[in-house]
């Protein structure tokens, strides 16, 4: 499915042929969620995370500031399909699928659609000053979080992942 974004006008389908579409795009995201769950566990992250992009700063905006509130909306039908398949299949899973699973199977699916959004990942101190520091990493499409946005309330952006060329943290418009 390509979306607007590209100049080229997705064909028309049936109500039938978009479920079927549906459901392998959530059929895709649990293979990627499984995949990733397993690189996060037994690969170390410098040899998988270049499917996230690059790293960049943290735009001046963001920097230092404790998350509040992120939007959770598509900027386009791809954008939409990705999130409630990425959504989908995490509940599908056995288990509780990390954040950075989803994100990443989230950044790939968009990445095969020729888009891309912005991975960012989040500290967020701890309560307790014994206790390690809380990591939490959401998806930004062009308005909004696609993948992890209501838990990154309290977390503070650390880290950013950009697709040259196609993503940027300055470009999401978050709107708040």
């Amino acid at each position: 499915m390509s979306g607007s974004g590209d100049g080229v006008r997705p064909p028309q389908v049936g109500p039938a042929t978009r479920r079927w579409l549906v459901r392998l795009a959530i059929v895709e995201a649990a293979i990627l969620i499984t995949i990733a769950s397993a690189a996060r566990r037994w690969v170390s992250m410098p040899r998988w995370s270049p499917v996230l992009g690059q790293p960049a700063a943290v735009p001046d905006s963001w920097s230092g500031r404790t998350v509040t509130r992120i939007p959770v909306r598509a900027g386009d039908p791809t954008e939409r399909l990705v999130a409630r398949a990425v959504e989908r299949a995490a509940q599908l899973l056995p288990g509780e699928p990390s954040c950075l699973a989803c994100v990443t199977a989230g950044q790939i699916m968009l990445r095969v659609r020729r888009r891309a959004g912005v991975v960012v990942i989040g500290l967020r101190r701890p309560e307790r000053t014994d206790a390690d520091w809380d990591a939490h990493a959401w998806l930004l499409g062009s308005r909004g979080a696609l993948s992890g946005g209501p838990a990154a309330r309290g977390f503070t952006a650390t880290t950013v992942f950009e697709v040259p060329g196609r993503s940027s943290a300055r470009s999401v418009d978050l709107g708040v």
